[in-house]
């Protein structure tokens, strides 16, 4: 096993493929910020993400934190594209397998509609999905809370 620091290009969408040049030979962003290929620079082992990095995606998400064999595995932070319908939403805490799953918080700065603007979802998850945690208003309020994975009627 061989550990480096470097950049490595590929893995869109989960697929776990990545290689050491863009494809197409050139990584470059279009007008609306959009590259040709998600990016990653970090911790490399056996040519895959290992240990702590940062990857681009093509749409302009981005994570920081730690990966495992060329996933996001362990403590890091996933915030997703001004271009995408959840701009300004962040997720910080523990990843299994590429998924939220441990303690964490999702954060909603900005939210198209706005409606979820301010909202805060914190507490365990599960296989990506909140499992026991509560979701607060963007005045601090507690909005619902979960328990087991459901809606907890009782609060």
């Amino acid at each position: 096993m061989t550990s480096k620091i470097g950049i490595l290009y590929g893995s869109s969408y989960g697929k776990n493929i990545w290689r050491e040049e863009p494809e197409g030979g050139i990584y470059e962003k279009d007008e609306k910020g959009f590259s040709n290929d998600d990016k990653y620079e970090g911790e490399i082992e056996n040519d895959k993400p290992n240990g702590n990095g940062t990857w681009t995606q093509s749409d302009g998400a981005k994570y920081v934190g730690q990966f495992v064999d060329g996933r996001r595995e362990g403590l890091g932070t996933f915030t997703w594209s001004k271009n995408s319908p959840q701009s300004g939403k962040s997720y910080e805490g523990q990843w299994l397998n590429n998924k939220h799953h441990g303690k964490g918080k999702i954060s909603y700065e900005r939210e198209r509609g706005k409606e979820m603007e301010g909202q805060i979802w914190e507490g365990e998850y599960k296989d990506g999905k909140i499992w026991n945690g509560t979701v607060y208003l963007n005045d601090g309020s507690i909005f619902i809370k979960y328990v087991n994975g459901t809606i907890d009627v009782e609060s």
